[in-house]
């Protein structure tokens, strides 16, 4: 595994949907991924989640309320995507934050490690940035 920490942008899987995101200009994958969140029916895998935390970021960013940690590059081209953090968006954003925090493989490991609570508290943060 590469880069991996608690913050959202701490892992190869994020950046890599972020920059890849940019690329295509389509910015109906922010609310496609954070839908495939909230529709999941099965536990969400720790992709699943690295992706949708990162989809969060993106709307949170939209808003001008990015992390600390978000890529400059792609900060800088948001508008490419031609997309508006609309309140709904965001109620979406913060729907899928609330359930990667509630069950996931993602909960799971961060449990494990010892580091559930700095886990907990970035996604917190998150949502009062997406709020």
């Amino acid at each position: 595994m590469g880069a991996w920490g608690t913050r959202n942008f701490e892992n190869e899987v994020s950046q890599d949907w972020i920059f890849d995101v940019i690329d295509s200009k389509d910015g109906g994958l922010v609310s496609d991924t954070l839908a495939r969140i909230i529709n999941n029916t099965e536990t969400l895998e720790v992709t699943d989640c690295e992706e949708g935390l990162a989809a969060a970021e993106l709307v949170a960013a939209l808003v001008g309320r990015a992390s600390e940690d978000f890529p400059e590059d792609p900060l800088d081209k948001l508008d490419v995507l031609n997309l508006i953090a609309t309140r709904a968006l965001r109620n979406q954003a913060i729907a899928a934050v609330n359930k990667i925090t509630a069950a996931s493989e993602m909960k799971n490991t961060w449990e494990e490690a010892g580091k559930a609570n700095d886990w907990a508290e970035v996604q917190a943060g998150l949502i009062k940035r997406l709020d």
